[in-house]
C-alpha cells in the first residue's frame, strides 16, 4: 500500500489491537473507520503532558479552513478521492476520509491527538453536564409545556372535526 502523502510503502502494525496502515517515512497512518472507533474508545496508550495541555488549550474551531481543502488525496485501500473533514466537528484536526471504504489518512500525530482529545472530551463530559443541568431541566419543561398546549388545542379540534363528520355521514 502506497502512502498518499509521500507515496512511500506503507507497513502493516498492530495499534491499540486493530491494524493500521503506519509510514514511516512522513509518519501517516491510515486506518480504517471501526478501527478508529475501537481506538478511541481504548486507553491502553499513554500520552504526555504537553499533548494534554495544548488540547485542552484549544478553542472550538468550526468548519475546513480553505488550505486543507486544497490538498487532495487519493484513498491507499480502494484509490478513490477522499475529502478533508473537521474531526468532531471543531477539534481542529483535519483528517482525510474516504467515503468509498470508510477510511481515514491521519497526518503525523493525528491519530495520539484525536485519541487525547476523545479521552478528555469523555473525562469532561459529566462535569459540564453538571453544569448546564439547570438549564436543561428549563428546557425539558419548557418543551414539554408548549407540547401539551399545542396538543390540547388540537384535540379540540380533532374531536370536533370528528363529531362533524359523523354527523354528516348520518
Amino acid at each position: 500500500m502506497q502512502c498518499p502523502q509521500c507515496s512511500s510503502t506503507m507497513q502493516g502494525i498492530e495499534y491499540e489491537g486493530v491494524p493500521i496502515q503506519t509510514c514511516e517515512s512522513c509518519g501517516g497512518e491510515f486506518i480504517g473507520g471501526a478501527e478508529l472507533a475501537h481506538v478511541v474508545r481504548t486507553r491502553q496508550e499513554q500520552f504526555d503532558v504537553e499533548l494534554k495541555d495544548m488540547l485542552a488549550q484549544r478553542k472550538p474551531i468550526f468548519g475546513v479552513p480553505q488550505p486543507q481543502t486544497k490538498r487532495l488525496h487519493c484513498c491507499p485501500g480502494c484509490g478513490e478521492p477522499m475529502n478533508v473533514l473537521n474531526y468532531g466537528a471543531d477539534s481542529g484536526i483535519y483528517v482525510d476520509r474516504c467515503e468509498g471504504c470508510d477510511s481515514l489518512w491521519l497526518d503525523h500525530q493525528e491519530l495520539e491527538k484525536i485519541q487525547a482529545l476523545m479521552e478528555r472530551r469523555t473525562d469532561e463530559a459529566p462535569q459540564q453536564l453538571q453544569a448546564i443541568a439547570d438549564k436543561l431541566e428549563l428546557a425539558r419543561r419548557e418543551a414539554a409545556q408548549s407540547t401539551a398546549d399545542a396538543f390540547a388545542g388540537s384535540r379540540f379540534a380533532f374531536v370536533n372535526a370528528l363529531i362533524n363528520r359523523l354527523l354528516d355521514a348520518a
